[in-house]
């Protein structure tokens, strides 16, 4: 699985900026949420920084540090401020040495890819000071309800609701904000919609075993019903670790 998706993804990063417009949006909401709360000059680690849809909404946070790990891609071409610290962490997030009292731990549109996404959460919590944050982001269930009608299996063996991210962060995480969201693309026809899933390296979904014949008639049967959408679920969610962050500003009570 860990090989299909680095080369799935690999194959297709030129596309990605511009095909993954829901990914960019996920991003983008899930810093709306967390910037406003996190410490001045974080230490801060992106797990699964891709293109750096993420990565861009971490620059106005102006981190002390920050580490980047991605399994395939290169590190984001930004201009960091030039107190920041870039570390690249090239990897699988779960097998990668972490850096230890972060006060941030992110991640948009990659749990939903790991087998065991609670053991990287626990490991989240491990090297958080306390009062850090983990924001984190993933697929729901109900994800691609389009193509499961078609009967293609899920591509992705973890996909959580924003209950299920929830559960899945350790007992002494406190949440703080979790939420799901329904973000439906239209296509002209079934080849744009399969383009698009190509361009953004999710056509590794099907696993290779989605035949060009049966490609063509599942093609052919969507455009005879009608507009044709692919459905997306975003599932999120932001914990805090138990304590005052080291950190965090002075209290002004």
């Amino acid at each position: 699985m860990k090989e299909r998706i680095a080369a799935g993804f690999s194959r297709h990063l030129a596309s990605y900026d511009e095909a993954a417009s829901v990914q960019a949006q996920i991003a983008a909401r899930l810093s709306e949420r967390l910037n406003p709360i996190m410490p001045p000059k974080p230490r801060v680690i992106e797990l699964g920084h891709g293109t750096g849809f993420l990565t861009r909404h971490l620059l106005p946070l102006t981190p002390k540090e920050i580490w980047l790990n991605d399994l395939a891609a290169p590190l984001p071409d930004l201009q960091w401020p030039e107190q920041t610290r870039v570390h690249a962490l090239r990897g699988d997030a779960t097998e990668i040495d972490w850096p230890e009292r972060l006060d941030l731990v992110a991640s948009a549109s990659m749990l939903q890819w790991l087998g065991a996404p609670r053991d990287l959460l626990d490991k989240a919590a491990e090297n958080l000071v306390p009062g850090g944050l983990v924001a984190v982001t993933s697929f729901g269930p109900g994800n691609f309800p389009e193509l499961a009608r078609l009967g293609l299996a899920a591509g992705a063996p973890s996909y959580r609701d924003a209950i299920g991210l929830c559960h899945d962060m350790p007992r002494k995480m406190e949440v703080i904000a979790a939420w799901d969201e329904t973000i439906r693309l239209e296509f002209a026809d079934a080849r744009a919609l399969f383009g698009h899933l190509r361009a953004t390296g999710v056509n590794g979904l099907m696993g290779g075993q989605l035949s060009v014949p049966r490609l063509r008639h599942l093609m052919k049967r969507m455009d005879r019903q009608g507009p044709v959408t692919l459905t997306y679920r975003p599932s999120c969610c932001i914990a805090r670790k138990p304590g005052p962050s080291a950190s965090a500003p002075p209290s002004k009570a």
